[in-house]
């Protein structure tokens, strides 16, 4: 079971000597990011704030069926707010730290709600504002009159998403226009269509998947009485999983592919090897967390967890939102390709990878390892041998771990035989 970074450890080290192997303590630098955070955001006498929101909405689930939903304010004087929660302009742009400092430098403005206030649409009230900023599409400018002033938060565990200074507040009023397109506008005013028909239209009308998680978090998709708010990492999994179910329908039409492909990239310590072979479709993803990341701080030896798919589209293992995030990426350009194929995806998690950031990066360092040209292979060995290069765990391993290789693997050899 991979380990955490125990308050004992923290508290021996206090950011400076780094105990826990990491080049920089993601506590303290998300600390000093909220605290540059509150000093430029202007907040009035009477604890109010104006600002605009990315737009931000983020669903909590503790307590549920009442929840916390927080709006989040980007710093005064920033032009591009979209950008504190714009993960597509991050990949490659952005380093762990700068990801890291970005996203605690927004103040997060919270209130708590049951999920069944997504029924009552169109009530005038905060949390009506707060749905206007989520349906759009570029910042709004947010007034907010909070409870108290917000204070940095510092926890001991180091393993805390990127997240900023929190306050309850008393009101939130949307102070501009939101910008909405007629299509997210439309979709969200049908109050007859069923949530997961709603996210199949607008991603088959090019809205964002992270807008479309926003949306359906903020309880806006469905049927009227039917509709929630949804925690947003249930949203996440939700789309992935809707929009993924989806492509593969449509995949398992096409021809397999003629060739064996090979695909890799780089990104915040994760590294990707994702193999296509030619055959029907399924899907393994094989997760490789190397020691001394903040999840193996304790492990001696590599910690290897894999999770696969058959024709059926079932998953064989556990409910995991990076291996959707993964196959999504994969699946939307298998479908460009207008090919299926049996996939292998690897994911190598190394100790450069310090601090959690969300699962977005799988889905974007997916789509974008495929913007390279791929390696071309006659055999699987071939591609395995080149694989391995790369890799910083031994191939041979991650065979013996791998249903879809070993299976693949055989077969090559009965064919030896006719």
């Amino acid at each position: 079971m991979p380990s955490r970074i125990t308050p004992e450890l923290c508290v021996k080290c206090k950011g400076v000597r780094r105990l826990c192997g990491k080049p920089v303590c993601p506590i303290l630098l998300r600390f000093k990011a909220s605290v540059k955070a509150l000093s430029q955001i202007r907040i009035e006498g009477d604890n109010t704030i104006f600002g605009p929101t990315p737009p931000t909405l983020i669903v909590g689930e503790g307590g549920y069926p009442e929840v916390n939903v927080y709006s989040g304010i980007a710093p005064s004087g920033e032009e591009d707010a979209k950008i504190f929660d714009n993960p597509v302009e991050w990949w490659g742009k952005l380093s762990l730290r700068g990801i890291v400092e970005l996203r605690s430098s927004l103040l997060l403005p919270r209130s708590k709600y049951r999920v069944s206030i997504a029924k009552y649409f169109n009530y005038q009230s905060s949390f009506h504002e707060l749905q206007l900023a989520a349906i759009s599409l570029h910042p709004v400018d947010t007034e907010v009159k909070l409870k108290k002033k917000p204070l940095p938060i510092l926890r001991f565990d180091g393993l805390l998403a990127p997240l900023g200074p929190t306050a309850p507040f008393l009101n939130l009023r949307v102070i501009d226009n939101p910008k909405l397109t007629k299509i997210i506008e439309n979709i969200v005013y049908d109050t007859d269509l069923k949530a997961s028909n709603a996210v199949i239209e607008l991603y088959s009308k090019g809205i964002s998947i992270y807008d479309i998680i926003r949306i359906f978090s903020a309880g806006l998709l469905g049927k009227l009485n039917e509709r929630k708010l949804v925690p947003t990492r249930w949203s996440i999994t939700a789309v992935d999983v809707i929009v993924g179910n989806r492509l593969v329908k449509e995949i398992r039409n096409f021809q397999p592919l003629g060739e064996i492909l090979l695909y890799n990239v780089t990104y915040l310590g994760n590294h990707f090897e994702i193999l296509l072979l030619p055959s029907i479709y399924s899907f393994e993803m094989i997760e490789i967390w190397l020691p001394s990341t903040p999840w193996t701080a304790s492990a001696s030896k590599p910690i290897i967890v894999e999770n696969y798919e058959l024709w059926d589209a079932k998953l064989r293992g556990e409910m995991d939102g990076g291996y959707y995030a993964l196959r999504l990426g994969i699946l939307e350009n298998l479908y460009k390709m207008k090919r299926q194929a049996s996939i292998v995806a690897i994911r190598e998690i190394r100790p450069e990878y310090y601090a959690p950031v969300g699962n977005w990066h799988i889905r974007e360092s997916a789509r974008k390892a495929f913007l390279k040209k791929p390696e071309k292979f006659s055999s699987v060995e071939e591609a395995l041998k080149s694989m391995s290069k790369r890799l910083m765990v031994s191939i041979n391993y991650i065979v013996k771990r791998s249903i879809l290789l070993r299976n693949m693997l055989r077969q090559g050899k009965l064919i030896e035989y006719f």
